[in-house]
């Protein structure tokens, strides 16, 4: 039986055409679906070779790695059927619902814990320091680069133990097992005041982690308590999101976009190759009535903001007076996939490229930063103290220059981009 994922569901980070059967499910059989597909709507059609022995390949995941084109595409993946549907659907997936970044040779930390999860029941914050995990030294682990055994296959029931350094200082030892993981793509929001009447400078400050179709109803919550509020400044913190819905990604524009702004301007332009160019889809903005009607923008960013965050950033910068990026240059993603499924697959493979009102794209080593910062991960979201925070506060109270950005840098080869791109923990 075949399935296709309507254009409705057009993601920029997952992003249809059709494949797949009942039967013709060998190794041999998938490889040869995979690159039948590549060749007619791969977006680098031009660079797949015509012919290919599919024996010599173990999966069709091992193929994709060899026919992606490889100046550019870090991004093209194959997934399982049911962990994309339930990720971009249902915005779950079976993990422990935490987040982790490698400070140094003998310290990592923890960024973020998904709140309806084994790691948010148990009480893991953000900024706890991890000393061992099921026994083992996290200098061991790092140095081994063992993560990926430490926190096992994806099974429901695996259990975690965990010794964690407080900010106080306290030493706890927390116990879970794994779970299905429901994820909040809002990891912070509030209101942040600056000045006084009758300047008084309303902040919203939202950190919106993917956008899934589970995004749509945490973000009118959230709009609606912004607009009530009188937020007339926003700063958007997309600093670990990976990407996912173009259409989540136009609501989110949609909320912030400024007075001038009609529904029928163009949010973005999906181009497919010259095979498919009737194919080619046009979205536009979104009548919001919450929405913020604001001219500007501060955005944070950093190599984790990918894909559909990106497209937020590209597709407000023709409209509005200033859209400032704090932090460090974005992954550089402006390409994106239409989900296939095949046998009990999932093929993501980049079948097109967005371009804004001004016809700008083709940002593969990403959007530059306006002003460095770096992710202070020892303190919460929210803390005006934190790195990130302070740097796009100070702008907006236009009370100190910012710090110029590094340059643009080169992407590594090795960087790639899959579905925990968009999950951003374990």
């Amino acid at each position: 039986m075949v399935f296709i994922i309507t254009v409705a569901l057009v993601l920029a980070g997952c992003g249809g055409s059709s494949g797949g059967s009942d039967d013709g499910c060998s190794v041999t059989e998938q490889n040869r679906f995979v690159h039948e597909d590549m060749l007619e709507y791969y977006y680098w059609y031009q660079f797949v070779p015509e012919s290919v022995d599919y024996d010599r390949f173990d999966s069709p995941r091992q193929l994709l790695e060899y026919l992606k084109y490889a100046q550019y595409d870090r991004f093209s993946y194959i997934a399982d059927q049911s962990e994309f549907e339930d990720l971009i659907f249902d915005g779950t997936y079976i993990g422990y619902g935490l987040s982790y970044v490698v400070e140094s040779a003998s310290s990592a930390r923890i960024r973020f814990v998904y709140s309806d999860s084994p790691a948010g029941r148990v009480g893991i914050l953000r900024g706890d320091q991890i000393l061992s995990i099921n026994g083992q030294d996290v200098a061991v682990i790092i140095a081994a680069n063992s993560w990926d055994s430490v926190f096992g296959p994806d099974e429901i029931g695996l259990p975690l133990s965990i010794r964690l350094r407080r900010s106080s200082g306290q030493i706890v030892t927390l116990d879970m097992t794994k779970d299905r993981v429901r994820i909040n793509t809002v990891l912070h929001s509030e209101v942040i005041d600056i000045g006084a009447a009758p300047n008084l400078k309303r902040v919203g400050y939202l950190v919106f982690n993917s956008f899934l179709q589970t995004s749509v109803a945490e973000l009118d919550t959230v709009f609606a308590n912004f607009k009530s509020n009188g937020v007339n400044r926003l700063i958007l913190d997309l600093r670990y999101n990976g990407g996912g819905s173009v259409d989540v990604a136009r609501r989110l524009a949609s909320y912030i976009r400024n007075t001038t702004v009609s529904n029928s301007d163009l949010f973005i332009e999906l181009r497919y190759n010259d095979k498919h160019m009737s194919d080619n889809f046009n979205y536009y903005f979104l009548p919001e009535p919450n929405s913020l009607g604001l001219n500007e923008l501060t955005v944070v960013t950093t190599a984790a903001t990918c894909s559909a965050s990106e497209l937020v950033i590209s597709a407000l910068r023709p409209y509005f007076g200033r859209v400032t990026t704090i932090g460090d240059a974005s992954c550089g993603k402006p390409v994106g996939m239409n989900p296939i499924n095949f046998c009990d697959k999932t093929l993501l493979a980049v079948n097109f490229a967005s371009f804004n009102k001004n016809g700008e794209g083709d940002y593969f080593d990403g959007i530059p930063a306006d002003c460095a910062a770096v992710d202070d991960v020892s303190r919460v979201f929210g803390d005006q103290q934190e790195s990130m925070l302070a740097t796009a506060l100070q702008y907006e109270n236009n009370t100190a220059a910012c710090r110029a950005a590094p340059p643009l840098r080169s992407r590594p080869a090795a960087e790639t981009y899959d579905l925990r791109a968009i999950v951003g923990a374990v």
